[in-house]
Formats: structure tokens, C-alpha cells, sequence
């Protein structure tokens, strides 16, 4: 799934997977760069999400605030 179309709830599950398989030893040495990087760019992606939420909760409340 690209990026684009996930949700943040979504990018937090999948982070979660990749943290309980990297924990369980269920990832080969291999693969572990792999899901490194994907991991990365899920956490930069909800980074982001909860920035932009932010941003647009301070509009509000400034919207508000001057009313």
C-alpha cells in the first residue's frame, strides 16, 4: 500500500507489526535493513500527520480566540 492511501491509524498497525517482528526475532538479518527503512518512512509519514493535525487544531483555536 503507497503511502498515499494510508491512514495514520494504518501506518501506526503496521509500525507495530514490524516492531513485534523485529522483536521476535522473525525477521532475518537480511531483511532487517528493509524493514528498517520501512519503518522510517511510517514514523516521517505519522510525523507529518501529527503535525499537519496540529497545525490545523492551532487555526482553529486562533479562529476562536478571536471571535
Amino acid at each position: 500500500m503507497k503511502q498515499e492511501e494510508l491512514t495514520y491509524e494504518e501506518a501506526m498497525q503496521r509500525l507495530e507489526e514490524l516492531a513485534a517482528q523485529m522483536e521476535g526475532h522473525e525477521v532475518s538479518i537480511d531483511e532487517l535493513a528493509t524493514r528498517l527503512q520501512e519503518a522510517q518512512k511510517l514514523m516521517q509519514f505519522c510525523k507529518e500527520r501529527l503535525y499537519a493535525a496540529e497545525k490545523s487544531c492551532q487555526s482553529l483555536l486562533d479562529v476562536n480566540e478571536n471571535a
